[in-house]
């Protein structure tokens, strides 16, 4: 009984000595910068700046300069006009392309998956929608499970062409999600014969935040902006795993 009540302890001590930041937000030491994004609080680069593990951003260069990514679930952090207190932050969200031979592993994908499971991040359904560029496509996202889709849009016909300016299809999501799957299904020969050709036209679909106009996205973005909240985090497992292996090996 001892040794469970210790155990118990040392598991719940990350949580009493959580890694929260010496310093409020604001407060000289802890207004950081990566490239030309400013990094709210509880997110931070330095330790000490960042509420916890899940918050801790590292400063990545990359081809298009330095950029934010937060650490554990590895997505660049972008500008965002929420505070704090919205829990509430913005991120660039990978795109599902379908015959787009320019787009490197996605090129050829017919589904991709985007999974935030055992994070405290998820994608809320109030402040994103499903969205799709192209012609003649079906697009599709599910629940991990792929079984049923929980939304879906279908493109327009295909008249000419696909071109980096052509519009797409939206749907409403209508949950949240800490990880999704999307989809394209051809649908230009069966809608329409003549079309057929366009079929094998560069397509894509994606997850974005409602402070983008599906209009601002084109056939040649590889990443769009989508809102993230958080579920409150009052324990790090990160540091729970760590006292734990410190006092067994």
């Amino acid at each position: 009984m001892g040794i469970i009540m210790v155990f118990y302890f040392i598991l719940q001590l990350p949580c009493l000595i959580r890694s929260a930041s010496p310093f409020e937000a604001g407060e000289t030491g802890c207004e950081e910068t990566c490239g030309a994004v400013a990094i709210p609080y509880p997110f931070g680069i330095k330790t000490g700046c960042y509420y916890n593990s899940w918050f801790r951003v590292t400063c990545n260069k990359t081809v298009n300069g330095t950029k934010p990514f937060i650490t554990r679930i590895n997505m660049e952090l972008l500008h965002s006009r929420w505070s704090f207190e919205d829990n509430v932050v913005t991120v660039n969200n990978p795109v599902t392309y379908l015959n787009c031979d320019d787009k490197g592993n996605n090129g050829t994908t017919t589904a991709s998956s985007v999974n935030l499971q055992g994070s405290p991040f998820f994608f809320s359904s109030e402040h994103n929608s499903f969205g799709s560029v192209g012609c003649g496509y079906l697009a599709m996202i599910f629940r991990n499970n792929q079984t049923d889709p929980i939304a879906l849009c279908l493109q327009r016909g295909c008249e000419e062409a696909v071109s980096s300016k052509l519009a797409g299809c939206l749907a409403t999501v209508p949950e949240n999600l800490a990880s999704y799957t999307t989809a394209l299904r051809s649908m230009a020969g069966i809608i329409s014969p003549e079309e057929k050709e366009f079929s094998k036209g560069c397509t894509s679909a994606f997850m974005f935040g409602h402070s983008t106009e599906l209009s601002e996205i084109s056939i040649d973005m590889t990443h769009v902006p989508a809102t993230l909240e958080w579920n409150p985090v009052n324990c790090d497992l990160e540091v729970t795993i760590y006292y734990i292996s410190s006092l067994y090996f």
